[in-house]
């Protein structure tokens, strides 16, 4: 085990414990949420990526390996009295073919239950971890800053712009999964690297292409499993910077040595070196590609990320920033790329939300669900790009195929079905799209896909007549007050139309009054 030494146990009961199954090990750690005071942490290797990536199985040995591992961290938690703590794995773990079986097998031997990490999630935390922890990141990030994510098996890159998140993809071309795709070339090619090169490259062509419109990034940030494995090789960094210097000659050195000698030279793992020429060919074919001003080092980690989130759902002073702008940053990108109406999309968020806050004591939902309603409200037209007659179809199939930081992979299905029954085109009361969800979050999407119909309804002229509105509720009715200098005829047969799901949603009818402001 790799832990911190030197530090005195503190039991107290606001410490949590967090546990990562990642592709190189079983990551663990215990924080204070308070104040993301790190009492201890600590990794056990455990090679899980490498049998994945070969035979796409964990065996019953791996596996065995994963219980021990997860006893010891167990066993850790409870010297320091730590009762609090979840498991998680990510998308390494569940690429293999037997990972329920094996996720089961586990809880049964240690009760530690193994939660599923979407992609899109595993993004937001890393992120949410440089937002908190890299030093200066507001400042690289108003700049354009680009973060590479470097896997075992995949590799990640999450761009800034002007201060904002701009987008997040992901391509399964991690080192780990390359060196063993490869394995077979490497040990009969001469020219191993160039066909290393050209692997990569092919593979990178098609991911760049799809990227959005070309942004100049000053500032790229490489973190991830696979480059603690580059670690020693690193100089002497300039509070984390690397000169491009310096990583030219990392890469010829890499490129001309062989595994013996790296091994010997930097002290690592022989069993692990053979990922190292893979990992610096990835890397310089990025750098090359996006040709970023500064190269920046970072060692945070996708735990660190998960402390973050521990602390914002204990309701924390300590996070630096809005975690819910990743979330609406990411559903704005993807109205964007699907070319929506902006116009007549923001003014249906503005009277979403506007009809939410008023309307808390009829629907009472809280500030996750308003947050869900506000995604949906930014993309529930996306479907128009293909057919603006079936677009709330089209609509909720995008977004259950798209990623959206911050939403785990149940939100982002209750968004999709919102987006499919916020038209008037889709039956009443069909609820045959909610059988899929428990009965709790049947009532959430049935809520919000109610008020989202009626905000809706109040600019469907897309000419954006309304300039605010009031909201009442007397006499068992609620009434919307239009503040307008124009007619509203259009919108009040609409609203009639729509308002009716809202009425068998909440047993109140709502109804829409012009107020002439000429």
């Amino acid at each position: 085990m790799e832990a911190k030494k030197g530090l005195v146990i503190v039991v107290t009961e606001t410490n949590q414990g967090l546990v990562v199954v990642e592709s190189q090990g079983v990551a663990f750690s215990i924080t204070n949420p308070k104040d993301l005071h790190k009492i201890e942490t600590g990794t056990y290797p455990v090679p899980v990526g490498e049998e994945i990536f070969s035979s796409h199985l964990l065996s019953p040995l791996l596996t065995a390996a994963l219980q021990d591992a997860l006893l010891a961290v167990k066993q850790v938690f409870a010297d320091y009295g730590v009762t609090d703590y979840a498991t998680y794995g990510g998308q390494s773990f569940f690429e293999a073919d037997n990972a329920d079986f094996v996720r089961d097998q586990l809880f049964n031997r240690t009760g530690m239950w193994v939660h599923k990490l979407t992609v899109p999630e595993e993004a937001y935390h890393r992120t949410s971890a440089v937002m908190q922890s890299f030093p200066h990141f507001d400042k690289l990030s108003q700049d354009g800053t680009v973060l590479v994510n470097v896997g075992g098996g995949t590799v990640e890159l999450i761009a800034f712009n002007n201060g904002t998140f701009s987008f997040a993809r992901n391509l399964n071309l991690g080192p780990l999964r390359v060196f063993e795709d490869l394995k077979d070339v490497q040990r009969s090619a001469d020219n191993y690297v160039d066909i290393l090169r050209e692997f990569i490259d092919s593979r990178l062509l098609d991911f760049l292409r799809l990227l959005p419109q070309k942004h100049d990034y000053k500032h790229m940030i490489l973190m991830g499993s696979a480059l603690r494995l580059l670690t020693p090789m690193w100089p002497k960094l300039d509070k984390r910077r690397l000169q491009r210097s310096d990583f030219r000659e990392i890469v010829r050195q890499v490129t001309r040595a062989s595994d013996q000698f790296l091994s010997s030279q930097y002290g690592i793992d022989p069993d692990l070196v053979s990922q190292v020429l893979p990992t610096m060919t990835l890397l310089n074919q990025l750098v090359r590609k996006l040709d970023p001003d500064a190269i920046w080092i970072s060692n945070l980690r996708l735990i660190d990320g998960l402390e973050v989130n521990q602390a914002i759902e204990s309701g924390s002073h300590a996070v630096k920033f809005d975690p819910t702008e990743e979330t609406i940053a990411s559903a704005l990108t993807l109205s964007n790329w699907y070319h929506v109406d902006e116009k007549h999309r923001d003014t249906t968020v503005t009277f979403a939300l506007q009809l939410f806050d008023r309307l808390r004591k009829l629907h009472k939902l809280g500030k996750r669900e308003r947050l869900l309603l506000e995604t949906a409200a930014l993309i529930t037209d996306i479907g128009s790009y293909i057919d603006t007659h079936s677009h709330a179809q089209n609509s909720e199939y995008i977004i259950n195929s798209s990623d959206i930081m911050g939403l785990s992979s149940r939100e982002l299905a209750i968004v999709a079905t919102i987006a499919r029954y916020h038209t008037s085109a889709t039956p009443q009361l069909d609820m045959s799209a909610l059988k899929s969800f428990g009965g709790a979050d049947r009532l959430i999407v049935a809520k919000l896909s109610a008020i989202l119909r009626v905000a809706d309804s109040l600019d469907t002229s897309r000419r954006q007549k309304i300039d605010n509105i009031s909201v009442s509720m007397r006499g068992e009715r609620v009434t919307i007050t239009a503040s307008t200098h124009e007619n509203l005829e259009l919108e009040k047969w609409t609203l009639g139309q729509k308002g009716r799901f809202f009425e068998a949603v909440f047993g109140m009818p709502v109804r829409l009054k012009g107020r002439n402001t000429q």
